[in-house]
């Protein structure tokens, strides 16, 4: 399905058969490098999750994880290119839900800024509060990887685990 948007388009693909009961499904959204578009990963992903089972509060740090990760991937990676599109995979197993995030990789991931904890501060000093986005993406979900996308891009893969309810 495509649907249309000014000055950019967002793909929206399944490979769930009908019929069909895949133990894996996954849902794939091509977004605009335009900040506003990390809210399509989010409502898909939290639908996604919601579907699953997962509780409110992890459907909450899902969304916040995506939006910090898409949003990384269009002023970071893409550098705002409006020429360019951010890949979101939703890959649905039994157990969890597999988040893959790339963009197109003008920028690489500063690797020196993936593994430390941002200091407060040093915040406080700085014209720019940035830095938080990757710290944040790490205490929220399960799993985190970032790694070059088969593209040439940088991507981050999250996992988030399916904790069943009582």
């Amino acid at each position: 399905m495509v649907a249309g948007a000014r000055r950019g388009w967002v793909k929206i693909m399944a490979n769930v058969s009908p019929g069909a009961d895949p133990v894996e499904r996954v849902v794939e959204l091509h977004l605009p490098s335009r900040l506003g578009y990390e809210k399509v990963a989010m409502d898909a992903a939290a639908s996604v999750a919601r579907r699953m089972g997962f509780s409110a509060d992890r459907v909450e740090a899902l969304r916040t994880a995506l939006a910090e990760a898409v949003t990384n991937a269009i002023e970071h990676g893409n550098a705002h290119n409006a020429d360019t599109r951010v890949l979101v995979i939703l890959t649905v197993r039994p157990s969890e839900l597999v988040v893959s995030v790339a963009d197109q990789g003008f920028k690489p991931i500063d690797k020196a800024k993936i593994a430390p904890t941002p200091n407060i501060e040093d915040s406080f000093s700085r014209a720019d509060k940035g830095g938080w986005g990757i710290w944040l993406i790490r205490e929220l979900m399960d799993e985190v990887e970032f790694t070059t996308a088969p593209t040439g891009g940088n991507q981050v893969r999250m996992v988030i685990h399916l904790e069943k309810q009582p």
